[in-house]
């Protein structure tokens, strides 16, 4: 029984309770028998009185014949009668068994009667009742009278039963715990067995035919199902561990394991093979005793690996063979997000490498070729093109009513035949087909905004191969949308950027869309490439809208200026030099658009088409949207391009932005900088943001001076400052910036500037210290003023989007996409998380990317369930099995849209335009 301790307590509890419940009882019993004894003597005494009290002068034999009634036949009494006259009478009564008074004794009673009236009284011990009649005759009685004595009468029920009902009670309770013990012992058995050996199969608890209770029958199944569970994922793991070892040790690939301060703890035996490394068992290696980076930056990041906090992958040699390995490292962190280690994998690259050395050289031959086969269409295309449409220029304003009817049939004959050979022209050099009449021209509602992105972006590849810079702006305060013809629009705008770039080989190339006045619109006679100048303003014209191009290139000189616009006027086209022949196109679009293109130089001998398009609305939509937090926040800018930041303070301006723009550093400034930012730190948060070509220009100027400027020394500090957000601009991407210095950063946009993608960065880097800020504010509101604004100000947010992903490198890959999008994101590792962050965050969350395999539950379940509730939220698949039967299946839970891995940031971009708005 020691070992069922638990038992020996229950029952010893239950017995003790027994016993007190017991004991209370005949406490209990024995009492009311006393209190009834006293009371039985108190109504004796009360009888007594009043018998007495019934003759006014009582005498002796009175007395007697009173006390010779068979009430007091049972009773033991001493009574002494006294009368006025001092005479005494005695008259006692003993009970058998019970002994007699020994003396007779006058009690003394606490209070004395009235001569005037009877009056009595008593007092009562645990033995007997004493008392005293006092009569107005003068007569006094004493009395004792002892109490009925105390017998217990054991076979009257009252005694026994409550004994006998303890009795078997308890060996009920005795029986039940006895039984108890078996069921116990049948257990701990059962579950030695259990731990002991190995099932093949589920087997019941043994004691389930017989008679037990409940709870262990509910707790044996529980334990056989527990131990078939355990050795079932015993025998799981011990064959993953296997397959594992056996997977590692021979893979193809080297593989290692490093420990997080860089020391390698693991490699498979493909390492071993490939780089040989020492066998002596102390020895410690890292990474750069084996490889070295491509460049000086990735060799900083082999040394520094401890500081890796997501998947990289790095181009390597090895130090013994010399060949090209891509590297792919990835951390593995701990339960509370701490770096553990890392995860080496080592990829041969180097047959790939002298193969895309060699396909280069192929490809600038054939590069080489396409360009001299491009020139020779070209030039046949402008030498038979363009007399051709001269041709059909000249014959369609013919009017054949004045003709003959041979004259008739030779004029539709020419205009036949023109257009069917300017056709198979036009489709075999592969060129567009360029229309300069009116009838042909499509007018509709034209998003000039976007026009101008698309073209801006399809010359940026150009720009960034020759070195230039690309400067984009769109004014605040002009319409986004305008009644012209798309085609045309971006065929001016793509030309007129194709020229400025042929003619610039330093410096930059702008585009600038703004609206100017119609009192401001100058058309100078020899600055303007319209060849007649008759050219009318539209109807109810208020407004023009300017796109601008600029360039640093060639500068034009006056006697050009005025030689290409004599040769246009005289529609000499076949004077036109080359690089010239986009202009002729475009002048011709633009008068048919109702505007016309002007030529200027600037005094810094900068050169400007300016193509003007009527805008006869005075109400329009703007394109940038003002937000109440951003007065918060104070862009400290570092551009060297005065034209940027122009673009910039004006943007800022508009939008309520404090911005401070610096062209040069010093020292200086810096300290006044931070002095200010020092001072208004309760009321502005700062954000740097900058130029990436200001920054490396100065690093190679020191590099050539061999001297640390003080330039970069004050950049230097100025970006090392902790609390300051940073975000780098550049005109490169961000692949080809070194990782060291991106990591200092904590956001990057790509030139041309994007106004949408800046103000999301800045929202985004301080989000945080905006709360903080509106925290403060509002308690020094509320301190100041004895009422608050009943409906605040919510700040305009980015879309929020929920990734559904169990992977952690795909969360990253994806969140991270998504933030250069402009999005918000979450993230969820499977169907229930999803579930859980819709239903606490659906208000925000605008769609859901999905990933179809996960555990617990997977992405097809989760919008089962999603569009179960009535949710149309967009839900986007993500499945790197990109078949017809998983788009079948996406489509019929009830997903919008199908995506698949690895994403494609454009595809990606083009689906959250498609349901975002």
């Amino acid at each position: 029984m020691q070992q069922f301790q638990s038992l020996q307590r229950l029952l010893i509890f239950y017995t003790l309770s027994l016993t007190v419940m017991l004991l209370l009882y005949y406490v209990t019993l024995f009492d009311g028998i006393k209190k009834h004894s006293e009371q039985h003597s108190i109504d004796t005494f009360y009888s007594l009185q009043h018998s007495i009290i019934e003759h006014a002068a009582p005498v002796d034999s009175e007395i007697k014949k009173i006390l010779e009634q068979p009430t007091f036949d049972q009773l033991s009494y001493q009574l002494i009668l006294m009368m006025p006259s001092g005479q005494t009478y005695i008259h006692h009564n003993t009970r058998p068994n019970e002994s007699a008074f020994s003396t007779v004794a006058f009690p003394t009673i606490g209070t004395s009667a009235s001569s005037s009236s009877d009056h009595s009284s008593y007092t009562v011990n645990s033995n007997e009742l004493t008392g005293i009649i006092t009569l107005r005759s003068g007569h006094q009685i004493y009395i004792v009278l002892r109490h009925e004595p105390f017998v217990v009468d054991w076979i009257s029920y009252r005694y026994w039963l409550p004994l006998m009902v303890a009795i078997i009670l308890f060996f009920m309770a005795l029986l039940y715990m006895l039984n108890r013990r078996t069921n116990w012992e049948q257990l701990l058995v059962y579950t030695d067995n259990l731990s002991s050996r190995a099932k093949e199969s589920y087997t019941p608890p043994p004691f389930l035919q017989k008679k037990s209770t409940t709870e262990f029958m509910l707790l044996g199944h529980a334990l056989s199902r527990v131990s078939y569970q355990l050795h079932n994922d015993y025998r799981r793991i011990k064959t993953l561990t296997h397959r594992l070892e056996r997977l590692v040790d021979q893979a193809p690939l080297p593989m290692l394991m490093s420990i997080r301060h860089g020391q390698i703890s693991f490699y498979n035996q493909r390492f071993e093979q490939v780089f040989t490394p020492s066998t002596q068992s102390e020895q410690s290696y890292e990474l750069t005793d084996f490889v070295e980076g491509k460049d000086e930056a990735t060799q900083i990041l082999l040394k520094t690996i401890s500081n890796l906090r997501v998947t990289r992958t790095l181009i390597v040699y090895g130090l013994e063979n010399k060949q090209a390995y891509q590297l792919h490292a990835t951390p593995w962190f701990g339960e509370h997000g701490q770096v553990h280690g890392f995860t080496v994998i080592f990829n041969n690259v180097d047959e790939i490498f002298h193969q895309s050395e060699q396909l280069q050289l192929h490809n600038q031959q054939l590069q080489l070729q396409i360009d001299e086969s491009n020139e020779a269409q070209a030039f046949i295309g402008r030498k038979l093109r363009l007399p051709l449409e001269k041709i059909i220029d000249s014959l369609e304003p013919i009017d054949p009513l004045t003709l003959t009817a041979q004259g008739k049939k030779t004029l539709n004959t020419l205009i036949t035949t023109s257009q069917s050979m300017l056709t198979v022209l036009n489709e075999t050099l592969a060129t567009e087909e360029v229309e300069v009449r009116k009838t042909r021209l499509s007018i509709e509602t034209v998003d000039i905004y976007k026009v101008s992105k698309e073209v801006s972006n399809l010359v940026t590849k150009e720009i960034r191969q020759q070195g230039l810079e690309l400067i984009y702006f769109f004014a605040p305060d002009c319409p986004r949308y305008i009644e012209t013809d798309y085609i045309r629009l971006h065929h001016i705008l793509l030309n007129l950027l194709k020229n400025a770039i042929s003619f610039t080989t330093s410096g930059y190339v702008a585009l600038t869309v703004d609206r100017i006045p119609e009192d401001k619109v100058t058309r100078i006679s020899n600055q303007d490439l319209t060849p007649n100048n008759d050219t009318t303003v539209p109807a109810q014209t208020s407004y023009w809208i300017r796109f601008s191009v600029k360039d640093t290139g060639v500068t034009i000189t006056p006697e050009r200026q005025n030689q290409l616009v004599n040769i246009l006027n005289q529609s000499n086209h076949n004077l036109v030099e080359d690089s010239n022949i986009g202009l002729s196109d475009a002048n011709s679009f633009a008068q048919l658009l109702g505007g016309f293109i002007e030529l200027s130089n600037t005094v810094d001998k900068e050169t400007i088409f300016s193509l003007y398009l009527p805008y006869p609305h005075t109400t329009y939509q703007s394109v940038y949207h003002r937000c109440s937090q951003l007065p918060h926040i104070h862009l400290i800018a570092i551009i060297n391009q005065p034209l940027v930041a122009e673009h910039l303070q004006r943007l800022c301006e508009y939008l309520t932005i404090s911005v401070t723009i610096y062209s040069t550093l010093d020292r200086a400034t810096v300290q006044q900088l931070k002095n200010k930012l020092k001072q208004d730190e309760q009321t502005i948060i700062p954000v740097l943001l900058l130029d990436y070509e200001y920054s490396e220009s100065i690093t190679l100027s020191a590099h050539a001076s061999n001297k640390y400027s003080e330039q970069q020394e004050v950049l230097n500090d100025l970006v090392a400052t902790p609390s300051l957000p940073k975000i780098l601009l550049s005109m490169k991407l961000e692949r080809h910036i070194p990782s060291i210095l991106l990591g200092q950063y904590d956001g990057f946009l790509t030139k041309p500037l994007d106004a949408s993608l800046l103000l999301s960065e800045l929202l985004r880097l301080t989000l945080f210290a905006r709360k903080t800020l509106n925290i403060l504010v509002k308690h020094q509101y509320d301190s100041s003023l004895s009422f608050v604004e009943d409906t605040p100000k919510k700040e305009i947010l980015s879309p929020l989007i929920l990734v559904v992903e169990d992977s952690p490198t795909n969360q990253k890959i994806a969140c991270k996409m998504l933030s250069k999008l402009g999005y918000r994101s979450i993230v969820a590792e499977d169907g229930q998380q999803a579930l859980e962050k819709l239903k606490s965050q659906r208000e925000e969350i605008s769609l859901i990317l999905m990933d179809c395999r996960m555990p617990v539950m997977d992405g097809l379940q989760a919008t089962q369930v999603i569009r179960s509730q009535g949710d149309k939220i967009p839900i986007v698949a993500l499945t790197a099995n990109n078949t017809e039967e998983d788009r079948e299946a996406c489509m019929q839970v009830g997903m919008d849209k199908f995506l698949s891995k690895p994403i494609s940031k454009k595809d990606l971009e083009s689906v959250l335009q498609s349901f975002i708005q």
